[in-house]
């Protein structure tokens, strides 16, 4: 009787746990058009600067990007033993990117796998791979190793936003010379072609503003004297030839601060740039990127209405602090829904933000139709791993 007790406890339990196995079996559902940090890697203010710098760059270009942090590929049940084959799959589950061009990126972070991973949309082809391994290399690894996940997560979609950025002016700049030609008898020759010349100097502009970025960032330096090829410095060792505002700058992120040195005779170069992505902002007083700027919508605008905003700057280097107030325009029926939805609990926390306040209308429920915009992915794309 016992025995029998024992055997129909023990497949009831099977039967358990094999039905919560299968119940949750699958790919996790989207809860963010941007940021699904379901791991829980990034900072409150991380999160808030990658999403406005992904909304800006959807809303720029047109290309969307999405950052996903889990704890584990395994922890879902889809039987994928590889993070690209679980990147890929979850790329084209949510849709990601424009459903012609196929340009959406999904960032992935798997932290307990100790694994990394930029998946493209088939639209790049492979010619970005590279591109995208070296930021992984460069930006992302080496915070990885130190378990600084949130600022690894930040530099590297910061790289990646800049690479998406001179890909859609280098298109755009394509476009504009091989432009459609309408004949307007109220447009006369010479102004058609004054504005095509505008529009090929000033894409050219950007091309080559986006390029010095990249090359200043990824070219082999050399020693002056020597010709060595030089190291750069990682684990603290740079902090040595930067002074305590440059310290400050590296822990907050605000400045990428990079030093090289000659292993021969020990020259070293400092370059440093500014981080896009950052929420700190340069002092008043003291220059450096040390000051947090919060703001806080105290009277929400309305179609009839102005409204008001709190703006609060304060340097954690020199304690430097000033309190304004700015005006918000009045909205306009067509993005009313969008505002309320955004700024619902602005009211009741206080939220750091760099730029300007994002809006989403994303259905919780994940769905790629209404959310995101039916792109895929073939598998292109780089990892890492720590």
């Amino acid at each position: 009787m016992k025995t029998g007790i024992s055997i129909s406890m023990a497949v009831l339990i099977m039967a358990l746990i094999g039905f919560a196995t299968q119940a949750q079996a699958g790919y996790p559902k989207a809860k963010d058009l941007y940021v699904n940090d379901f791991a829980n890697l990034l900072t409150a203010n991380d999160a808030i600067t990658i999403r406005t710098a992904l909304a800006k760059l959807r809303g720029d270009t047109g290309v969307q990007a999405v950052v996903v942090t889990i704890r584990s590929i395994h922890g879902y049940g889809t039987g994928d033993q590889t993070i690209e084959s679980f990147a890929t799959k979850l790329f084209n589950k949510w849709g990601i990117g424009d459903r012609e061009r196929n340009d959406g990126v999904l960032i992935l972070v798997a932290v307990k796998d100790r694994k990394v991973r930029i998946e493209l949309g088939s639209g790049y082809g492979g010619s970005y791979n590279e591109q995208m391994q070296s930021v992984i290399n460069q930006q992302m690894l080496p915070h990885f190793r130190r378990e600084n996940y949130s600022l690894g997560i930040m530099e590297g979609t910061d790289s990646v936003v800049q690479i998406l950025s001179k890909r859609a002016s280098t298109i755009a700049l394509q476009s504009a010379q091989t432009p459609t030609i309408k004949y307007d008898s109220s447009s006369s020759t010479s102004d058609s072609g004054a504005g095509l010349l505008f529009f090929v100097i000033a894409g050219g502009v950007i091309v080559t503003v986006f390029g010095l970025i990249l090359y200043a960032r990824s070219r082999n330096r050399r020693c002056p004297s020597c010709r060595v090829a030089l190291e750069r410095l990682y684990g603290g060792a740079e902090d040595q030839y930067l002074d305590d505002g440059q310290k400050l700058e590296k822990s907050l992120g605000s400045v990428d601060h990079q030093v090289w040195q000659c292993p021969k005779c020990g020259h070293h170069d400092l370059q440093s740039q500014y981080r896009w992505l950052s929420s700190f902002a340069g002092c008043h007083s003291c220059g450096y990127r040390t000051m947090k700027v919060g703001e806080l919508i105290t009277v929400h605008p309305t179609e009839f209405s102005t409204g008001e905003k709190q703006v609060n700057e304060e340097c954690y280097r020199c304690g430097f602090r000033r309190c304004k107030t700015d005006i918000l325009p009045m909205i306009t029926s067509y993005v009313r829904s969008g505002y309320d939805h955004s700024h619902h609990s602005a009211s009741s926390s206080d939220h750091f933000m760099s730029g300007a306040s994002y809006t989403s209308s994303f259905d919780s429920g994940g769905s790629s139709s209404s959310s995101y915009g039916g792109g895929s992915s073939s598998g292109d794309g780089a990892s890492g791993s720590w």
